[in-house]
């Protein structure tokens, strides 16, 4: 039967393991809640809202959309901006009639401030730069943390929009009366 002293040692012993193993926990629970995230880190909250007043559009082959955005940071650790490696931006990818992602490395809109944190929102402007064939696409817009992920990739909706990419010559342009103002 083991001395009284030992039973001693052995509870402070395991006491003591304990203390340490829920303080690891701790900090690796406030790590996640993205209170710790400093400018460089990767993100582990990757949650978007993104709205624009533009459902659809059509655009001329190879050309040039502007689109206006609001974006959200609905995650748990702030976004920075900047030309660091993990910057996080807006961005989008074309989808074909078939499903398919289409190899176009597409541009980036960076935020307007040097961080955005959760809750906060920025407006922004992407040009959306066409593919260079014909047809009926679908457009997803989604933030981008730079050497890491796309947002949509890790669970978050992009914004859905539905483009029609014409040739040059189809592409609808305002009438004369209304660039001038008249109707």
């Amino acid at each position: 039967m083991p001395e009284p002293k030992d039973w001693e040692h052995s509870a402070t012993a395991i006491g003591l393991a304990m203390a340490i193993l829920l303080s690891g926990c701790a900090q690796k629970q406030h790590r996640s809640a993205g209170q710790a995230i400093h400018k460089g880190d990767r993100l582990t909250s990757f949650s978007q809202e993104i709205i624009s007043p533009v459902h659809e559009f059509q655009v001329k082959a190879g050309g040039t959309y502007l689109l206006d955005l609001k974006v959200k940071n609905t995650g748990t650790q702030p976004w920075f901006d900047g030309v660091e490696p993990t910057s996080v931006d807006a961005s989008y990818r074309w989808v074909d009639e078939n499903g398919n992602v289409l190899p176009i490395e597409s541009k980036r809109a960076r935020l307007n401030r040097p961080v955005l944190r959760p809750g906060e929102s920025d407006e922004m402007k992407l040009h959306v730069v066409a593919p260079p064939n014909p047809g009926l696409y679908t457009v997803w817009v989604s933030m981008v943390q730079e050497g890491v992920d796309w947002f949509f990739s890790r669970g978050t909706k992009p914004l859905v929009l539905h483009a029609t990419v014409v040739a040059a010559e189809n592409v609808k342009r305002p009438s004369l009366s209304a660039m001038r103002g008249g109707f």
